[in-house]
């Protein structure tokens, strides 16, 4: 039994009842990984607030782009996190 692949599926499940549940309780924020630079992804999450996307879109780097999480340096991540709220901060809800 593949860990790795039971782990990435039950994150899925997570990210789809989130999605169910933001959708119930109104606003809602949407960020996929082509947002943020990665073309060849096609990676979207969902959810009610800008802070569980930046949790949902970290986790699934990790896991999905390992390689290029880890070559990340402090700077970089937060200037991803400063992308991520300029992009939600620039458009309204």
């Amino acid at each position: 039994m593949n860990i790795g692949l039971n782990v990435y599926k039950g994150q899925v499940w997570i990210i789809f009842m989130v999605k169910k549940l933001a959708k119930i309780m109104g606003e809602t924020y949407t960020l996929s990984c082509k947002d943020i630079g990665s073309e060849d992804c096609g990676f979207s999450v969902t959810t009610h607030s800008i802070d569980e996307v930046k949790k949902a879109i970290f986790a699934h780097a990790r896991y999905a782009h390992p390689d290029k999480v880890q070559d990340m340096t402090e700077e970089q991540k937060e200037s991803m996190l400063e992308m991520i709220d300029k992009k939600f901060s620039s458009k309204k809800i």
